[in-house]
């Protein structure tokens, strides 16, 4: 168990990870590419395991001048949601969009989940973190939370994306935590095989995989069909 200190530091050198990767502006052009319609309402997105919830905010920010939405963040850690609802309470757009998102305590794996449905089910670096029977029960989660999309943003296990890892994490933080769980999640994520058979397991079928910088993979699928 993570004291507060280690964890708040970890939080914040995956902050500088994403903004590095450009991760919300893959998700805000997979929700954008996707063009679901929801007349006389936003569409309403869940970003499952949200950590500090620095993604949220940015795929908040580039699809509200474009696609009303209301998004919704989950993470089973106490410490990320107050780190979450931290960073939103004093980002310049919450002056304007403050009902638009929030953050919730939620663990996936918990019996008795919500029966509220999102059009779009998201989740970013978080796959990598279980084994194949539990990364199943996360994407079969996911579906029956989706009305429309579910979208998995993950690294992918390579050799190069190991090396980037080891490097651009001791480059971004100084946390000892993230030294270790860069290189370490590279080790844990799934290849590109492997991540399309532990969705096919998840009845996640005809999905488009397609793989962006730096060494990650963006799997979407269209369940509405």
């Amino acid at each position: 168990m993570l004291d507060v200190h280690e964890h708040r530091r970890a939080l914040a050198g995956l902050r500088r990870v994403n903004r590095l990767c450009s991760t919300g502006r893959w998700i805000a052009q997979a929700i954008q590419n996707g063009s679901i319609k929801t007349p006389n309402r936003p569409i309403e997105i869940l970003d499952l395991g949200c950590g500090s919830g620095d993604v949220a905010i940015d795929v908040l920010r580039r699809l509200s001048p474009k696609v009303p939405c209301n998004i919704t963040g989950w993470d089973m850690s106490p410490l990320a949601i107050e780190d979450a609802n931290s960073q939103w309470s004093s980002h310049r757009l919450r002056k304007s969009l403050s009902n638009s998102l929030r953050f919730e305590r939620q663990n996936i794996f918990e019996p008795g989940l919500p029966q509220r449905k999102f059009d779009i089910v998201y989740c970013c670096l978080f796959l990598h973190h279980f084994d194949e029977e539990s990364a199943v029960t996360v994407l079969r989660n996911m579906k029956s939370l989706s009305r429309h999309f579910v979208i998995v943003d993950d690294l992918r296990r390579t050799t190069l994306g190991w090396w980037l890892a080891k490097i651009g994490c001791h480059l971004l933080s100084r946390s000892p935590v993230v030294h270790f769980d860069g290189p370490q999640s590279v080790r844990a994520a799934f290849s590109i095989d492997e991540a399309i058979q532990i969705s096919g397991r998840a009845d996640l079928t005809q999905g488009t995989m397609t793989t962006h910088w730096p060494q990650r993979f963006l799997h979407c699928w269209d369940i509405s069909c």
